[in-house]
């Protein structure tokens, strides 16, 4: 690890590009190959050099439907090196393997108090973004993941386990969530329609809730 400027860097001898390729939404239907600059990062904060980014369907629900204004790069199930990190930032070093949330509640608001942490003011800020209006950012080469993220949303990946595995952290979270809101006990039966990757997702945790499971394929 090396210092350059106000970042430890992860490698002296390969140094931070200034521009980086990015997958840039620009309305309908249309996503572009761009070359955009590496965002900055601040105190706090660190800067994550991408390995692998899930697709997840609310990305492409968004791009068919326009319902996100223009431009923004998105990607949320992100995983990847540490490539530097902000002055202030003691938990982590420049080449740590992570995966990072791009939004977490604050565990202390009413809406997290009662469960409802989509409500929750600090859940609604997207808090990693590779540039434009800040939308998760992992179809880019780098992504600038802000302080509060750091400090609760970044994940350390343990040995054994790849970066394409550590993708499916954030979706099993999500599903997680949903299964422990049903409360499944043993003897019951859970019905899972569709199996695609949710689906499966959810299939194996109920399975490991003790429940039996019914699926069908649409």
């Amino acid at each position: 690890m090396a210092i350059a400027g106000q970042y430890a860097v992860e490698d002296p001898l390969r140094s931070i590009p200034t521009t980086m390729l990015a997958a840039v939404y620009r309305g309908v239907n249309d996503v572009r190959m761009e070359t955009v600059p590496v965002p900055e990062i601040g105190r706090g904060e660190i800067l994550l050099r991408v390995h692998s980014c899930g697709v997840c369907g609310t990305d492409l629900k968004k791009i068919s439907t326009g319902s996100h204004s223009a431009p923004r790069i998105f990607g949320h199930e992100t995983s990847g090196t540490v490539a530097a990190v902000g002055s202030g930032v003691t938990q982590f070093r420049a080449g740590d393997r992570v995966m990072v949330f791009h939004h977490i509640p604050c565990g202390q608001c009413f809406y997290c108090r009662n469960k409802t942490f989509a409500q929750c003011s600090t859940y609604k800020k997207v808090g990693c973004t590779a540039g434009f209006e800040p939308s998760g950012g992992g179809f880019a080469e780098y992504v600038r993941v802000m302080d509060w993220i750091v400090r609760q949303g970044t994940v350390r990946i343990p040995d054994g386990v790849s970066f394409e595995q550590a993708c499916f952290v954030e979706p099993v979270n999500t599903c997680m969530k949903g299964i422990q809101a049903l409360r499944l006990r043993a003897g019951e039966t859970v019905l899972a329609i569709g199996q695609g990757p949710i689906g499966i997702i959810l299939s194996v945790l109920a399975r490991k809730a003790g429940a039996s499971l019914i699926t069908a394929y649409l």
